[in-house]
């Protein structure tokens, strides 16, 4: 039984043997040999098992020795077939090392090849895409820093091209900077506004000054020939109407030009006493004043007035609004600034005062119908000595004095009108609490 199953393995070896792929020569050679020695072993097997079946019919003595000599040879035999199946193996392991080494080598080497292309092209691409990246990045971005580099540098119309067709976020980063500029440009202009009006502020100030320096001067050197020709208008019209012609024709019309100089000396006077009060520093004490109720007052006064009986006053405020001013100062404020409305109205005008509050402010608004002003009559209205009203009629003063007052109370008066013939308004704007530099 063990014969047999050792020719059945030896047989299966010799079949995979004849199966193997040999590509070369020399493994041909080698395999013919490992056949022939194969072969050769597999006959010693089969007479082998052709002995082992004689032996069960030998006799004791005699065949036992010829079984012995026949065992002896049986190990023999099978002592060979163990040597070349031990070397058979090793050969085969060897070449099958060596195959599959090289067959590992060629499959490592292609794919080395493989990846190492692979790994270029996807750094290339790599590349590529980065700088496309950045190119498409860079190039808005360079776009926007030289836009906004531009209105940094005072270009504050300028604006941003649209870079992209798309609303992504370089679209939003470019409407934002066009609102920047927008806003930078609407506070450039509001700038430049203020500086116009303190600039035209400062130089009516100074013009202020310098007509109230003078005044402060010319009045006191005007006032005393004034009294001088007042008084001696005053005796020669005593003494001509106590002459006993005095009632010819003559003594009249020297009694009526003896009144018109005194007439004009006294407006002289009112016109010196108006330089003196312009001219003079803010030394009124201020308090809490109830301006709805001032602004009545004046009005009401204004109204028993038969020269603007034919005019319509209105007041607009119904409650109580409290400041800190010069009651008698504001009181002439409002009193010129009304006087100014209804000299500029005809029969049947109206001037409308409204009084509002704000937060740290009151407005007091002074409207009429009247003839109205041109642009360039609103730039000069506060001008001294500065009037478009019949000659005659007025010093040009009043509104220099409104002016002053204001400014010293820390407010502001502006003037509107939409041209000749529409109407004025004036608005004066004043803070609720004194400053304290002006108040001491």
């Amino acid at each position: 039984g063990c014969i047999q199953k050792a020719q059945e393995e030896l047989f299966e070896f010799r079949r995979r043997i004849e199966h193997l792929p040999f590509q070369n020569e020399e493994d041909l050679r080698q395999r013919e040999i490992a056949l022939g020695r194969l072969d050769a072993v597999y006959g010693e097997l089969y007479q082998l098992r052709q002995l082992n079946s004689q032996i069960s019919g030998m006799a004791a003595t005699a065949e036992l020795l010829a079984f012995r000599d026949l065992q002896h040879r049986c190990g023999l035999a099978i002592s060979q077939i163990q040597r070349t199946l031990e070397t058979l193996p090793a050969w085969q392991t060897r070449h099958w090392l060596q195959q599959s080494q090289k067959r590992e080598h060629d499959r490592s080497a292609t794919l080395l090849k493989i990846v190492s292309w692979s790994t270029a092209v996807g750094i290339v691409v790599f590349l590529a895409t980065l700088t496309a990246a950045l190119r498409w990045i860079s190039g808005p971005l360079r776009e926007i820093a030289r836009g906004c580099t531009r209105i940094a540098n005072g270009d504050t119309s300028y604006r941003l091209a649209q870079i992209s067709k798309v609303q992504d976020e370089f679209a939003d980063v470019v409407a934002g900077v066009n609102c920047m500029a927008d806003r930078f440009q609407q506070s450039e202009e509001d700038l430049q506004q203020k500086v116009r009006e303190r600039s035209d502020q400062l130089l009516r100030s100074q013009r202020l000054a310098n007509v109230g320096f003078l005044a402060a001067g010319v009045a006191h050197e005007i006032n005393n020939p004034l009294s001088a020709i007042s008084m001696a208008a005053e005796t020669v019209e005593l003494r001509l109407c106590q002459r006993d012609d005095a009632d010819s024709q003559e003594a009249k019309e020297i009694l009526r030009r003896v009144a018109m100089i005194r007439r004009e000396s006294l407006r002289c006077g009112a016109i010196t006493a108006r330089l003196l009060d312009f001219s003079r520093a803010d030394r009124a004490v201020r308090s809490t004043v109830d301006l709805a109720q001032l602004i009545r007052e004046v009005l009401d006064m204004v109204r028993h007035l038969g020269q603007f009986s034919d005019r319509t006053i209105e007041f607009e405020c119904e409650r109580v609004i409290m400041a800190e001013v010069s009651e008698a100062q504001i009181r002439q404020v409002i009193l010129n600034l009304v006087a100014n409305g209804l000299q500029a109205t005809d029969a049947g005008g109206r001037v409308c005062v409204r009084l509002t509050e704000q937060v740290d402010n009151v407005v007091v608004a002074v409207e009429d119908n009247g003839c109205g002003m041109d642009h360039e009559t609103q730039q000069q209205v506060f001008d001294p000595f500065f009037s478009n009203q019949q000659s005659g009629r007025g010093t040009g003063l009043g509104l220099s004095i409104i002016h002053r007052i204001v400014e010293d109370h820390g407010g502001t008066v502006t003037p509107f009108s939409a041209g000749a013939g529409q109407g004025s308004t004036f608005q004066v704007r004043l803070p609720r609490r004194a400053r304290r530099s002006a108040a001491a």
